[in-house]
């Protein structure tokens, strides 16, 4: 198991290990509630693994610390978990997910943050996902 060794404390929590399936292309799709300023989102993490994969647990206790210190907004929050993750485990492709829906103001909110390898492509398989949510 590989840990974070960034010196966040949050990012401490996330943690790693060798992807077994490294010669396959496949997605690993993450899904939970969490509270953000006293508003609940739907969470969705979803990447293509390279040479790591995420310890569920790990992302789990990442996401419990992050949220416990934070006061900031949807969009922040979804480019620093994009950040977080992707310099921890270096997906082929990833994508983050946060959803308000009907906030105070009636609105839905819906931050979507995508990030990939340079020169990775396979948009074919990307065009068959279906919605996270």
């Amino acid at each position: 198991m590989v840990k974070s060794s960034s010196s966040s404390d949050e990012k401490e929590f996330l943690s790693s290990s060798e992807n077994p399936y490294r010669n396959k292309t496949y997605v690993v799709s993450i899904t939970q509630e969490i509270t953000l300023n006293q508003k609940t989102y739907l969470f969705g993490l979803r990447y293509i693994p390279d040479k790591l994969i995420l310890d569920h647990d790990g992302l789990a206790d990442y996401l419990r610390q992050m949220l416990a210190h934070k006061t900031t907004k949807a969009e922040k929050l979804g480019h620093d978990i994009l950040e977080d993750v992707t310099n921890h485990i270096i997906p082929k492709w990833i994508e983050v997910n946060l959803v308000d829906e009907e906030n105070n103001q009636g609105q839905n909110i819906w931050v979507t943050i995508e990030g990939r390898q340079p020169n990775w492509e396979n948009d074919a398989l990307l065009k068959r996902l279906p919605a996270i949510f």
